[in-house]
């Protein structure tokens, strides 16, 4: 009698088993890449580097609201710790850092994105102090011959206890978004140690996370299921053919034509749905822009050159081709141009200024076109 009790119910466990796997193959996903938890994102970074006092002041709220009267709905504040050089464990950030701004100039940030009535992502992001672009950061072996995974071990946790506290803050101020570093591809290889850190982020952080990956490196990454939704820098060369792999874009003849740039995108279009779709994740561009010089949208990622001559319509023409290319993508989820300083300059130098900002300049008026759409 016991013995047939007992098959009884381990046949009653294996037919609940049964059930149980069925039904999680038939439950909807609590991802896709065609929705987002954030829904569509017309925004524009704010406040690079994040510098001690730069958040502080009347101007600030001027170029807030000045940001919002694009008609944005969203903000991303991006501000910087720092790393002595690209091979130093080591990152300086919030009090430690007499460079970077505060945690109570963060917070007075986010609200005065709030009465502005912006959504907004916070992005902490680590900087080398020796100028060393951060994509380029790395630890190696005294021979130098291979990398020094305990290093790397060593950054990770120190990375870690950096973007937990930015995610508190992120948390406590009930950010909408966070995003997760930036640009940062000699470390994503470390597909292992980044689950771990994303892992130890949702402990105090329930919003969702991001991550700012290099244009060109959209596949690279491997653990794009980690996050909410995909993030990418958006300053692929665009002004020019370059069929070549190591092509100098500066040397190639530059073509700044809206069909132009709208043919250049379609190629780069289908590899970022592939991506989305792969990882079953919404894509947006967290950065995309162009300097409002002659020839930049051959090369969109370089700040302008001194001898740099002023195209604002060139920088409208890149805004629009954009725009035309991902708006009505199903997968697609958003723009946040690249960048709004704070404090702003004023509309006179607007007419000279060749920044990435778009104030004052005949891409703005692009951007308000297309921001008061829906989607």
């Amino acid at each position: 009698m016991l013995k047939r009790t007992v098959l009884c119910l381990m046949s009653c466990v294996l037919c609940l088993g049964s059930y149980v796997r069925a039904a999680d193959v038939n439950a909807p996903s609590a991802f896709s890449h065609t929705t987002s938890p954030t829904g569509f994102i017309k925004g524009h970074s704010w406040g690079w580097v994040g510098s001690k006092g730069q958040y502080l002041g009347d101007a600030r709220v001027y170029a807030m609201k000045k940001l919002a009267q694009t008609k944005a709905n969203w903000i991303c504040i991006s501000v910087a710790g720092e790393m002595m050089t690209a091979s130093d464990t080591n990152i300086l950030w919030g009090d430690n850092d007499p460079c970077m701004v505060t945690d109570a100039e963060i917070k007075r940030a986010v609200e005065l994105a709030r009465q502005n009535n912006l959504k907004v992502i916070l992005k902490p992001v680590v900087n080398c102090r020796d100028t060393t672009w951060r994509g380029f950061i790395d630890f190696k072996v005294p021979d130098g011959s291979k990398s020094d995974i305990v290093q790397w071990n060593i950054w990770f946790g120190n990375f870690t206890k950096f973007l937990v506290h930015y995610a508190q803050i992120a948390q406590d101020t009930k950010c909408d978004m966070l995003c997760l570093g930036c640009e940062m591809g000699t470390s994503e290889r470390f597909a292992n140690q980044w689950r771990a850190v994303i892992a130890e982020v949702r402990k105090v952080y329930t919003g969702p996370l991001t991550y700012n990956a290099n244009h060109g490196n959209e596949d690279k990454v491997n653990w794009w299921d980690a996050v909410d939704i995909i993030g990418m820098s958006g300053y692929y060369t665009v002004g020019a053919d370059t069929n070549k792999p190591g092509d100098d874009p500066c040397k190639v003849p530059n073509d700044s034509s809206i069909e132009g740039m709208k043919k250049r995108w379609t190629p780069i279009k289908q590899k970022l749905r592939y991506v989305s779709k792969r990882y079953d994740r919404p894509l947006f561009f967290i950065e995309i822009g162009v300097c409002s010089a002659k020839g930049n949208t051959s090369y969109p990622w370089d700040h302008p050159r001194k001898d740099a001559i002023f195209a604002g319509d060139e920088q409208a023409r890149f805004y629009q081709a954009a725009m035309e290319s991902f708006w009505d993508e199903p997968w697609f989820f958003g723009f946040v141009f690249w960048d709004w300083p704070s404090p702003l300059y004023s509309l006179e130098d607007a007419k000279t200024d060749t920044s990435f900002c778009p104030y004052g300049k005949p891409a703005e008026k692009v951007v308000k076109e297309w921001f008061a759409k829906p989607r």
